[in-house]
Formats: structure tokens, sequence, C-alpha cells
């Protein structure tokens, strides 16, 4: 594709399984008038549809779909493949309209369309063969251990099910003699295209009830049957994923049909928390709730009209403790810092200091403190700032906690804060 002058913008829908995203892709697309790419590499195969939470005949009539039922169990298509057709496809599109719609919750996917992919070493087939044969002699098992001892952070990451996955991480780490994420921070390739990456977010908890119940769902729909027809097929690469590989151990009689239901929510759920992994490691996600449509309109107004971006840096905090996390959520302006908040947080409590601004800008400074209260989860959230109960009474109920009442760890910053920003409070922020 050809270098454009950056009026193209792919907006990139992303979120772990089960939050949402088909429906609010299509919520964007309609507004826009635009095409939708789907970035699931499960929804690709046609002969796969419950297990995958394919969107529906209905949803797929409301906006035009890209990547769904484009192929064939049967065929082998890569995450290059994948890159190759996507950027095709935008080109076509963007020459008949500014804004296109990514969704999907392979990370892999989104970053090879709107990055590129990163340049590995070239693995010798006999280290391939090598891992293949470990596989089928000692099993699923002995390839997630080696990967966790030879990378410990590509291991909390990858969907470790997929053997196919797995496989390619440990033949590069031989092959290479380092972890394979070391291949995985290449620069950005150049794009035609400006990426806008919206990230929709529940607590963990309701997450995870979300998918329980959907896996129900999925059962009730005839999930059970549709894995039955694919069992003569089980060894081909687009069947090693979770809904399915589960199934398939229940008809080989190694588990019963209670406990594969089971192990698939509890397997859905742990590939939800490596997504949210991946995200967070990414830095430039705005976290939005699945109702907040309006917010996400407004955020897509301001990349395009002010070249606006968010940025998580992780911070070295003089406190909180070792044990706090802490970070710097920055809003920038074609590329140079205009506001940010410090958010940091304990197993019950997270606090938010700022936002601070170069120049004045209620919108920035409830979007941060927004962002920070996503962040928390359900932490309870303090936050040190200069913003007036009005500015922030659209999102949350505004309380003024005393001395007491704050952790220890909390007031210990409150002093600092204070100096740095006379006229500063601390309030407690919760949802309405």
């Amino acid at each position: 594709m050809k270098q454009s002058n950056h009026s193209k913008h792919l907006i990139v829908v992303g979120g772990p399984t089960a939050s949402g995203k088909t429906a609010f892709a299509i919520r964007l697309a309609r507004h826009f008038g635009a095409a939708i790419l789907s970035a699931d590499s499960r929804q690709f195969y046609r002969e796969m549809n419950i297990g995958t939470a394919k969107p529906s005949e209905e949803e797929l009539e409301q906006a035009p779909h890209y990547f769904v039922n484009s192929r064939s169990i049967s065929e082998e298509y890569s995450v290059g493949d994948f890159e190759r057709d996507a950027l095709q496809i935008l080109e076509e599109l963007f020459a008949r309209q500014d804004i296109a719609v990514l969704v999907g919750g392979s990370g892999l996917y989104i970053k090879a369309l709107c990055e590129g992919l990163d340049d590995f070493p070239d693995v010798p087939p006999a280290i391939r063969d090598q891992v293949e044969e470990e596989y089928r002699a000692k099993g699923l098992k002995h390839l997630q251990e080696e990967l966790a001892r030879a990378d410990p952070d590509f291991y909390e990451e990858v969907d470790r099910q997929n053997p196919h996955r797995l496989i390619r991480a440990i033949a590069v780490c031989r092959a290479s003699g380092q972890p394979f994420s070391r291949f995985r921070k290449a620069a950005r390739r150049p794009r035609p295209f400006t990426p806008i990456y919206l990230q929709l977010h529940w607590p963990r908890r309701e997450l995870y009830r979300r998918i329980n119940r959907r896996v129900e769902q999925m059962v009730a729909a005839g999930l059970l049957e549709e894995a039955r027809s694919l069992y003569p097929e089980r060894q081909l690469t687009a069947l090693q994923t979770v809904g399915y590989q589960e199934l398939f151990d229940h008809f080989d009689g190694s588990l019963s049909r209670k406990e594969a239901i089971a192990l698939i929510q509890r397997n859905s759920r742990r590939y939800a928390k490596r997504q949210l992994t991946w995200y967070r490691r990414d830095g430039h996600w705005l976290l939005l709730r699945p109702d907040d449509l309006a917010l996400a309109l407004e955020y897509v107004k301001a990349v395009r009209e002010e070249g606006v971006s968010l940025q998580y840096h992780k911070e070295h905090l003089a406190a909180p403790a070792r044990s706090h996390e802490a970070m710097e959520v920055r809003m920038l302006k074609n590329s140079e810092i205009f506001a940010a908040i410090n958010y940091s947080e304990s197993k019950r409590e997270a606090l938010l200091e700022g936002p601070f601004m170069k120049q004045p800008d209620i919108w920035a400074g409830r979007l941060l403190l927004y962002q920070g209260a996503l962040l928390a989860d359900e932490r309870k959230v303090f936050a040190f700032t200069a913003l007036e109960d009005e500015l922030l009474d659209e999102l949350f109920a505004v309380a003024e906690p005393g001395p007491e009442e704050l952790p220890d760890w909390i007031a210990s910053r409150r002093e600092v804060f204070t100096e740095k920003h006379p006229g500063g409070r601390v309030v407690g922020l919760a949802w309405k």
C-alpha cells in the first residue's frame, strides 16, 4: 500500500472474549457507514460457528464483513497471510471512505495489521520436527512446561491450549538460544492509516460470569454436535483451540461431558486473562464500558481532528511501597504530552494523582480519570485532583473522605501531592 497523509483511520475494537466486541463494532460501523474486518482467527473458518461466537446472520447483514467464513479448516492460513490480505482490502476500502473497523481478540493478528510482523530467525526444519515429535510423544503439558522455562513472558500471553503456537515459539527459542518474545519488539512499520484503539472493559468477576454463561449458551445451541462433526479432523491447526479440544477429549473418553464443559469455561477464563495481559502491555488502548458509545465517538473525533492518543508508561514512584504497581497514563496531541495522571494500586485500593495538564482541558481530565477508574477494576478508588465535582459527576459519585478513611499508603502520598499542587484535594470516586 502507498503512503498517504494519514487521513484514513482504522478503529480497532479489542477486548477479552465475551466482552461484547461484535455488537460494539457493528454500532461503530453503522455510525460511520464503514466495513468491518475480523481479526478473530477462529472466525475465519466456515465449519466453526457455535464454538467461535461468530456473528449471527442478522449481525452480518448490518454491515459489510471481511474475514468471517472466508476459509475452510482444511486450508492453512497464517498471520502473515492475514496481514497481506487485510492490507489489500483496506487499500480498496480507503479508496472510497476514510474509516474502517477492525474487531477481534487475536492480539497477534491486530498487531500484524496495525504495526507489521516482527522478524523472527529462520528455524531449521530438523528443530521444528524435533519439537513436533516431542509433542506427539509427551503431550501438550510438556510443551507448556518447556515454554514456561524458556520464555515466561510469552508463556503468560500465549494460548496455552494451542500446540501450534507453542511449537513455533519453542522452535524459535531452541534455534536462536533466546526467548521468543525478544523478537517481538521490532519498530512499527509505517502504515497509510492511523489505528484508533478501543478496548471494552468489564470488572473481572463480571467478565468471568459472562464467559461461564456464554459457554452454557453454546452448549445449549449445539456445541457438542458441532464439535462431534469436526472430530475426524481434530489434528488440523484450526481446531487446536479452546471449546473444541476439550470436547475431543470427551469423545475420546478421557473427560466426562460435565468435566469438558467446566474445562472449556476455565480455559476460556484463562484465555481472557492472557488477552488482557497482551492489551495492557501494548499501552495504547482507550478503555471503555460496553455502553460508552458516545465517549468512543468523542475519542475518535479527537484522534482524527487533534491527533490525540493515549500512552501508558510505567513509573517508579517513591511511594507507595514496592508492591504497588505504578504507571503514568498520558494523553498526547501529535505525539506531545499535554495531560497525564499517575495511577498506582494495591490489592484493595487504587490512587489517581492528577490529572495534570499544560492547558486546562476538562474533557481530557475527565477522560484520564475515567481511564484510571477502569484500570482500578473493582478496587476502591481515590483521586488527588483539582477538578470540581460538577466536572466529574457525569461518571462518578464523588465523596470527600476524612483522614481516618484513607489507607496508610495513600495518606503518605497526600502531603507530597499537596506540596506540589496547592489547591488539590483528595476525593473518593464510585461509579454511578
